[in-house]
């Protein structure tokens, strides 16, 4: 399975076949991330370690049918070190992920690595004995020397990953300078040419290639190119090979200084390989651009894992509350959405309500809103559980909760539903409000059923609101909610009912985030 696809014989195959070798170049690249990963764990080896013949791949017997056919890569690992290092992906994105087809895209995986077996260093070596300092060198000047045998010792390292990465990819030994023959300068160019497969248009007997035809200048990135493998393979190769090649101590801006950072990248491209790792088959190569979706999230990975931990948290049990600051179309909102598909995973329910200038002229209804789209939510999953203790809880206060959120009717039909003249907010006060909504959320949070409820430009929500989200936030008696409130942080100041709220949560014990959005 790690070779490519002959090519198709008919129409009718063709979409077969590019599924096919797409699924062929994902397991490539987990197999080049897994070595890259041991190589970053192996302190001194020898140029003949990195090779594509030191490898081992081990292969899971048991995948899951519904899960994605490249998936089955279970561990990578290094003869001569005996290092073995497993590969897995989070079981929560792995239930996010595995098994779903969005149209004909192929959706990315976020792997993790672990050592399975620990390195075993100088095996079968005597010690080296540690010499002495010669010449009168001092530590400082040694330490120099260090550095600069560290930096020489990575960028062969690079060197030695970028051909084999060719060799992974391309399937076929990596090219031997041509230089090194010795044939006719002009016949030793047109039998290279007819092996890079140049067009005549484009190769010539001086061997000069037209840069708007070729965008790789290393003759066996052009090779790779050639074979069909994603021009941000070629690419990192070139950058990977780019520091060797030139030999005059120089190092362009995009070569890679050492394999953490082609480790990161090579991890990218596992991430959304439709967007990263494979070529956009409606652009030339000379005018390629990198798509991006419109609703993912891209640099504020550091906040994605804070807000994910959170609710990770509240999963356990325990209610928390996460507040975003900064201006309008910093990625407040998409910050939150980021995390939806989690929650669903995990069989929780997501409720929203934003807010506008006007919605202190009508007090809690932007919280009572929120809360009546869970009941449509929770009859398309577990009505009949929820029904019931939503019935024993209220008794004959149902006809109240029903007056508060009118949806709760298509939980418990055989009620009748109460005539309402006026809107509910204003025929109940805020302590009633206050305490039903406290009873309801009681029943339908629990730890499998987390609820998170978004409050978007909470900086315009009246103070009623948000005495009831602390009212809940702070119960003690089985509430299981998350709640996130965004702001606009340059349309509040001191004093706000915003930092009231977040001084009595911290009071009461409630655990509490606060991040800021900068940009």
């Amino acid at each position: 399975w790690m070779e490519f696809v002959n090519t198709p014989q008919s129409d009718d195959d063709k979409h077969n076949f590019e599924r096919s070798n797409k699924e062929t170049i994902i397991r490539k690249t987990t197999v080049a991330y897994g070595i890259v990963e041991l190589l970053k764990r192996s302190k001194k080896l020898d140029d003949e370690e990195i090779r594509v013949d030191n490898f081992l791949i081990s292969v899971s017997k048991n995948v899951n049918p519904s899960q994605r056919s490249w998936a089955d890569i279970d561990s990578v690992g290094m003869l001569s070190s005996g290092m073995w290092l497993m590969i897995e992906e989070p079981p929560y994105l792995n239930a996010i992920l595995g098994g779903e087809a969005c149209d004909d895209r192929i959706l990315g995986r976020f792997l993790a690595v672990e050592m399975k077996s620990a390195p075993q260093e100088n095996v079968g070596k005597p010690a080296e004995a540690k010499a002495a300092p010669k010449n009168g060198l001092n530590d400082y000047h040694m330490a120099g020397m260090n550095a600069l045998a560290a930096v020489a010792e990575e960028s062969n390292r690079c060197h030695l990953f970028a051909r084999l990465l060719y060799e992974l990819y391309a399937h076929e030994p990596f090219p031997d300078d041509a230089a090194s023959t010795k044939e006719p300068a002009k016949k030793r160019l047109r039998s290279y040419n007819e092996y890079l497969m140049l067009p005549p248009e484009v190769a010539s007997d001086e061997g000069v290639f037209e840069m708007d035809t070729i965008p790789f200048q290393i003759p066996s990135i052009v090779r790779m190119q050639k074979l069909g493998i994603p021009a941000s393979i070629c690419l990192m190769t070139q950058n990977l090979l780019e520091y060797a090649l030139r030999g005059d101590g120089r190092q362009s801006d995009d070569a890679y200084e050492s394999l953490g950072v082609v480790g990161e990248d090579l991890h990218l491209l596992l991430l959304d390989p439709d967007r990263f790792l494979f070529d956009n088959q409606n652009q030339s190569t000379d005018n390629m651009q990198l798509l991006y979706r419109s609703d993912k999230l891209y640099g504020r990975d550091k906040e994605e894992t804070l807000i994910t931990d959170a609710f990770c948290r509240v999963s356990r049990g325990k209610s928390e509350a996460f507040f975003i600051g900064g201006f309008s179309g910093s990625g407040k909102s998409m910050l939150v959405d980021s995390l939806r598909d989690r929650v669903k995973c995990v069989g929780g329910y997501t409720i929203k309500h934003k807010f506008d200038p006007m919605s202190q002229e009508k007090p809690l209804s932007g919280v009572i809103s929120a809360f009546n789209q869970i009941c449509l939510m929770i009859k398309g999953r577990a009505r009949p559980v929820i029904a019931k203790k939503l019935g024993e809880e209220f008794g004959v206060d149902f006809s109240l909760l029903m007056r508060l959120l009118p949806n709760v009717s298509v939980l418990l039909p055989e009620h009748v539903r109460p005539v309402i003249n006026v809107d509910a907010g204003e025929a109940m006060n805020a302590r009633s409000v206050c305490f039903t909504l406290l009873r309801f959320v009681r029943v339908v949070s629990s730890p499998s059923h987390p609820v998170m409820l978004f409050l978007d430009d909470i900086q315009w929500a009246d103070s009623t609101a948000l005495d009831v989200i602390h009212a809940i936030l702070s119960d003690m008696m089985g509430s299981c909610m998350f709640f996130v409130g965004t702001y606009r942080d340059n349309e509040v100041q001191i004093g706000h009912d915003i930092f009231d709220l977040m001084e009595r949560l911290e009071i009461s014990n409630v655990r509490t985030t606060k991040v800021y959005l900068a940009g």
